[in-house]
């Protein structure tokens, strides 16, 4: 039962970072910080197997089948036989950090694009469509999220709220997705409250 979470987690972490890259307005420093994060993500359990590799090397461990065995202490040969086996993990981060990866160039090409387009100057008196945003509200029970979600959609928040904790319990994993979206939604900006006696 504990496999899927950490299975939802390690897909989940690309994808993740390419979603907060998209809806919040980060500088293109902060693209290629999240970018290089993507990358390090997906070579990483090969990383930790070459360390086990020279860690058994160094003190001398034999492997028998899939765990070493070190002659100054068995701790140190279970560490090894772990870390040895880390590359298992390859095969959800490698997919979760090409999907970040892809999804983190788009918003890197598309902020480009923006700022190249505001550079121009415009001739044309055509009216510029506001993007909708959808914030997390100051006044919140916990993070924010779920007042975001039904201002995004339309939806009362309560309704959103027991939903949400209805999914927190029967899902394992879905805490971690409402954290997710905890950092991704920025909070909303003090013009834009409602005094509190006006909130729903």
């Amino acid at each position: 039962m504990i496999y899927l979470p950490l299975i939802s987690i390690l897909l989940l972490v690309g994808p993740a970072l390419a979603a907060i890259s998209i809806t919040r307005s980060l500088t293109t420093r902060g693209h290629l910080f999240l970018l290089s994060i993507c990358i390090l993500y997906g070579i990483f359990p090969f990383l930790v197997t070459w360390g086990g590799m020279g860690l058994a090397e160094r003190f001398g461990c034999s492997a028998e089948a899939v765990r070493f065995i070190c002659p100054s202490s068995s701790w140190l040969g279970d560490v090894i036989s772990g870390m040895f086996m880390a590359h298992w993990l390859a095969i959800f981060a490698i997919p979760s950090a090409i999907f970040g990866a892809i999804g983190l160039l788009i918003s890197l090409i598309l902020k480009v694009k923006r700022c190249l387009r505001r550079a121009e100057p415009s001739h044309t008196n055509t009216p510029i469509i506001p993007k909708i945003v959808f914030h997390r509200s100051r006044h919140k029970v916990f993070a924010g999220v779920c007042y975001a979600l039904s201002q995004r959609w339309n939806l009362p928040v309560m309704g959103v709220r027991i939903v949400t904790v209805i999914l927190a319990i029967v899902i394992p994993g879905f805490i971690f997705l409402y954290f997710w979206c905890w950092l991704a939604f920025p909070i909303e900006p003090r013009s834009q409250q409602q005094p509190v006696g006006e909130q729903s």
